[in-house]
């Protein structure tokens, strides 16, 4: 894989260089049948203790960057980093961290 920061360069960035456009995203970025469990490290203001959520992961088919597992929750688009696991104190389990990407923004009426 690529340095993950490098896939913005390939969409023109909007919000202060922070978000993605909708139609970029559903270009890009396809929904799958996996699903993940994670941690977002308490940088959600909710997880300060490894607790973890399940989401839908998405692959780009941008190349180099067809291996990464993406998620998208609200509206950040968020990468998985299995370099990086958490542990979840309640459970003992360690999960991968969700690291922010971009924003997607809402699609243009």
């Amino acid at each position: 894989m690529t340095n993950i920061y490098a896939l913005r360069n390939h969409f023109e960035l909007h919000e202060y260089k922070t978000a993605i456009t909708r139609a970029d995203f559903e270009a890009h970025f396809k929904a799958t049948k996996e699903k993940v469990t994670f941690t977002f490290g308490g940088w959600d203001g909710k997880s300060y203790h490894g607790e973890s959520r399940t989401a839908r992961v998405y692959r780009t088919d941008i190349k180099g960057y067809e291996d990464v597992r993406f998620i998208k929750v609200g509206k950040g688009l968020h990468y998985i980093e299995d370099a990086l696991p958490i542990l979840e104190e309640a459970t003992g389990e360690t999960h991968p961290s969700a690291e922010w990407l971009v924003d997607v923004l809402k699609s243009a009426r």
